[in-house]
Parts: C-alpha cells; structure tokens; sequence
C-alpha cells in the first residue's frame, strides 16, 4: 500500500495540474455549456404531452421533431465536455454558437409569424448566449506557469507575442534580461533570433502547419528548448506557447522561463 502511494500520488498530481492546465477559462466555459446542453436535451426528450402544443416547443416542431431536437443538443454537450479538456476547441464552440443562434432565429421568425407572440424575448437570450460563446472563442488562454526544475524566481519569466509570420509584436523587459535585445530592437524582428541557427527550420514548417491546420500540437505544454542569447550563448529554456484565433489572424504567446545552468557558446 505504502508503495502505491508514493507511485501513485505524484501520478494523480500530474494528471490533475494538466486536466487544469488544459481547461482554463475556455475549458471551464466549454464544460458549463456542454452540461446545459444536456440538460437542455433531457428536457426535449422529455416533454409532457400536455406542453408539446405551447408556442416555444410547437416553434421547435416546426422546424424538426423535439426528438432531433434532442440528440442534436446531446451530441453539443458530449462534444463540449469532450473539447473541454482537449488542445483544439474550435469544433465545439462553432457548434455550440452555430445552435444557439439558430435557436435565437427560429424563436424570432416565430413571433413575425405570429406562432408566438412572446417568442422575441427567447430570441433575444438566445442569440446573447450566442454571442457570449462567440466572444469567449476569441478569448486567448490564460498560461498556467508550472514550476519548472531549476528555474529562477517567477519574476525572471519573459512574455513575447507574435503574429502569424512570427514576427515579434510585444517584448517584456523579462525578455530584454534574457535575451539580450531591448525591447525597441525585438519588436519588427523574428522570432527565430531566439533560437540557435540549427532549430530555425523545425520552427518555420511549424509555423505552417499551424497556418494550414489551424491549430498548434504544443499549445499549453511545457517544452524544453534552447534559447539564443545575443551575444551567441546558448542556455536552456523551458517554452509555453498559446495560439489563439481573431479577426486579425493568427497570433502566439510565449512565455518563457529558464531552467538554469549557464550559458554555453557553442563551439
């Protein structure tokens, strides 16, 4: 018992800081609307006899049975829980908006109709709850910072957003300590005079693919890399990159922390 103890605490440690890590703001966000979801499809699946002529389920009707209705809105909320704890959650807050304004326009047609008279005020909440899940799809992840093994104090962590070329668009004064450059030199420049000559490949065809797909596989790890100090020494660094999507493109966040040791010209 004692030895599944020691294996399995640090294990189940594990598990959780990345289930949280994972989750966030769009996690959390995700897992409320996929629970309504089923909650909103248990309700459709059940309807009394009695209240299936009212003028907000008849609305439904119209357009498919209350029974589609409620597979269509499992399958949001299974998706939703799904996506919560997954890197990619594009798929299911496309969905879950696409439904939830479809809602808001049937509930509105029906009261032009006159089918129900009262149906304006369902439409307008739905098409907020719409717009609310739209507006958290932009949303980009809050980093969760892990302590990392030999790292330096919090205070020492640089943050660096660029765009989708990788061009560098913000520089903290952590970044200029460092990396050497002031944040007037950095900002305009790529991304790549942080990394030795030797990686520089491996991070342009991943800046493609992130570009073609959609979406990035490191998002929200931690990944021990080696960063480039202007003076040309190299020194271990751990790397937390976010991706996030809006009307301006594509846009990363790095965050940055060093994982001790000193730093070593290559020969």
């Amino acid at each position: 018992m004692s030895n599944g103890h020691v294996v399995g605490t640090p294990r189940l440690r594990r598990t959780i800081t990345r289930v949280l890590r994972r989750v966030g703001r769009r996690g959390a966000s995700l897992t409320f609307v996929g629970l309504l979801s089923l909650a909103i499809a248990a309700s459709l699946a059940f309807v009394p006899d009695g209240q299936r002529a009212t003028p907000g389920y008849a609305s439904l009707a119209v357009v498919a049975p209350l029974s589609a209705w409620a597979v269509v809105w499992c399958a949001l909320g299974m998706l939703c829980l799904t996506q919560a704890f997954m890197r990619s959650d594009r798929v299911a807050f496309a969905a879950a908006t696409a439904l939830l304004l479809s809602y808001g326009l049937i509930y509105l047609i029906s009261t032009f109709t006159g089918d129900n008279p009262r149906g304006w005020v369902g439409g307008a909440v739905w098409l907020a709850f719409g717009g609310w899940i739209a507006l958290i799809a932009t949303w980009p992840e809050a980093v969760v910072l892990d302590r990392l093994p030999g790292s330096r104090r919090p205070a020492s962590t640089a943050v660096i957003v660029a765009d989708a070329s990788g061009t560098i668009q913000s520089w903290n004064p952590q970044a200029e300590a460092m990396f050497g450059w002031d944040t007037d030199e950095a900002v305009g420049r790529s991304l790549t005079i942080l990394m030795p000559p030797r990686f520089r490949t491996r991070h342009a065809d991943g800046l493609a693919r992130v570009l073609s797909s959609g979406r990035s596989e490191l998002s929200g790890r931690i990944i021990p890399l080696v960063g480039l100090h202007r003076d040309g020494s190299e020194f271990a660094i751990g790397l937390t990159v976010n991706v996030w999507h809006s009307d301006d493109g594509v846009t990363y966040t790095g965050v940055i922390r060093p994982l001790g040791g000193p730093h070593v010209r290559p020969e």
